[in-house]
């Protein structure tokens, strides 16, 4: 990644959910997924359906792979997600106003409560300090893990600024540097709790923010910001 168009505070937008495409799921026991399967007979049994029935046959198979799937999440962490991609950029250590900015990371995520989905999109923007920079996959992949667990949207929302701040913060005292100068993570999302079942407000979406830093105390770049994530 160029240092100059990160310090201009070039958009670095992306159909993020592509890089995400090749994280595999770690490859799950046995014992796992049969304890899926039979989780869910017993679901189909308990609504009064026969799973013995051909269309249903399969399905308690289907479903716990779908759910290993949509948890991996459990099974990484944001070190291993993250790896060594953080950079430093001469370019960007010298700029006063540079943001990095990635926008448009679709993730889909399950329902704590209802254990029903919920999907949009995250825009995450941060003030690089001392040329500190993530490799852009890597803000995909940490969306995609966070995603991958059982949440709620304003966890979600926190635990990613917490890992993205985490991760440059550690590599900030290795390097002698002092990491991100501000950061801002947005999500919006549809809950399929409220759009399929209950209130059932199909156009329905829910926006929910975290800010640390420059971007928490400073209102005017905080303002800056988020009209850049969300134009």
């Amino acid at each position: 990644m160029g240092g100059s168009a990160l310090s201009s505070g070039t958009d670095l937008s992306a159909d993020a959910s592509e890089s995400c495409l090749d994280q595999q799921s770690p490859i799950p026991s046995s014992e796992r997924l049969e304890s899926l399967q039979d989780a869910v007979r017993s679901i189909i049994v308990g609504i009064g359906e026969d799973v013995t029935r051909e269309g249903l046959r399969d399905t308690p198979k289907r479903v716990a792979k779908a759910w290993l799937d949509a948890s991996w999440g459990y099974r990484q962490t944001a070190r291993s997600v993250v790896g060594g991609a953080l950079f430093h950029e001469p370019e960007v250590a010298t700029a006063s106003s540079g943001l990095v900015i990635v926008r448009d990371v679709d993730f889909a995520s399950t329902s704590e409560s209802s254990l029903l989905p919920f999907y949009g999109r995250c825009h995450i923007g941060y003030m690089p300090s001392q040329g500190i920079v993530l490799g852009l996959s890597k803000v995909a992949r940490l969306v995609t893990m966070f995603a991958r667990r059982l949440q709620t949207q304003e966890r979600f929302t926190q635990e990613l600024l917490a890992a993205f701040e985490a991760e440059i913060f550690l590599y900030s005292l290795l390097s002698l540097a002092s990491g991100a100068a501000g950061t801002l993570v947005v999500c919006e999302a549809s809950h399929m709790c409220m759009v399929a079942r209950g209130v059932e407000k199909h156009a329905s979406s829910t926006i929910t923010m975290a800010a640390r830093g420059a971007c928490c105390q400073d209102i005017a770049m905080r303002t800056r910001l988020l009209e850049r994530l969300t134009q």
